[in-house]
């Protein structure tokens, strides 16, 4: 991508006694009189996972995308990682560039992360564009993922399956579900999503999810803070997240949300079917300027 030479880097202060290295990309005039927007990937994923949807906005838009702490070339630290700690980097990182409002953009946990930081402060948020948001998930986890998911999170079991799955051959496979179109899951992506696996720490954020489930979802927010304009953009094939089950439950947490189905896509909704995404979002930013 022509901006991959644009990595830039914070140092964030957790603690007293550990910082942690945070990459991040500015994309974008520095003057545009739009709301800047804010690019936050999923589970898994990094700045590059969104190539194929900023390019087709930075001759606009001020744009920012940052890989999560955990994730990406960020720093992968044994800390507790959980929607709050991603909500509390996104405060740190507006705050680092002084942006008083800004459209959030996110995916799948990028997007519930998103959700929970507009809650905390809805005043610096001026629209929540979720593509695939994870969090809620109502009755669609059968038991036999609810099983998994425990196995996951025994210490012994959870670090032997995830030796097993930080290779290229174990991402494909964990890909592969996430799109409906195959072509998409190529060996440029799976390599995108294997390297940092190999960093050191990363099993610690990787392996938060399925051991303390809790700490991503979403229903301890109960009545949303947040009341400003909210869309939901979900891909009609997503079987791990089914738009028919899971949309009733974000629009009970946000009743003002919007919803748009895009068909032929599944959960990777913004590079699966990247030209309907584009031209949706282009169409709801259209309608806040």
């Amino acid at each position: 991508m022509k901006n991959e030479s644009q990595d830039r880097w914070f140092i964030w202060q957790l603690s007293d006694d550990l910082e942690v290295k945070i990459r991040y990309r500015e994309y974008g005039p520095a003057d545009s009189p739009f709301t800047p927007l804010l690019f936050i990937h999923g589970y898994g994923g990094m700045i590059e996972h969104w190539d194929d949807n900023i390019p087709a906005f930075d001759k606009r838009y001020r744009i920012y995308a940052m890989d999560l702490i955990g994730f990406g070339q960020s720093g992968k630290p044994n800390v507790r990682y959980s929607l709050e700690l991603f909500a509390t980097q996104i405060k740190a990182f507006l705050q680092l560039k002084g942006l008083e409002r800004v459209i959030l953009v996110g995916h799948s946990m990028g997007a519930a992360s998103a959700i929970l930081y507009a809650h905390l402060n809805p005043e610096k948020v001026r629209a929540l564009i979720l593509a695939n948001p994870s969090g809620l998930y109502g009755d669609s986890m059968d038991g036999m993922a609810k099983a998994f998911f425990g196995l996951v999170g025994s210490p012994l079991i959870g670090e032997m399956l995830f030796a097993a799955f930080a290779n290229p051959l174990g991402v494909s496979q964990s890909l592969a579900p996430t799109y409906y179109n195959q072509k998409r899951v190529d060996l440029e992506l799976i390599n995108q999503f294997a390297r940092p696996l190999q960093d050191r720490g990363a099993m610690f954020s990787y392996l938060s999810p399925s051991r303390r489930p809790q700490d991503f979802m979403l229903d301890s927010i109960g009545s949303c803070n947040y009341k400003g304009d909210v869309w939901l953009v979900w891909g009609a094939e997503d079987a791990a997240l089914p738009p028919h089950k899971i949309i009733p439950e974000f629009q009970q947490l946000l009743p003002q949300a919007g919803a748009f189905i895009i068909p032929k896509a599944s959960h990777c909704i913004h590079h699966d079917a990247f030209e309907a995404f584009n031209a949706r979002l282009e169409h709801i930013l259209g309608w806040l300027d």
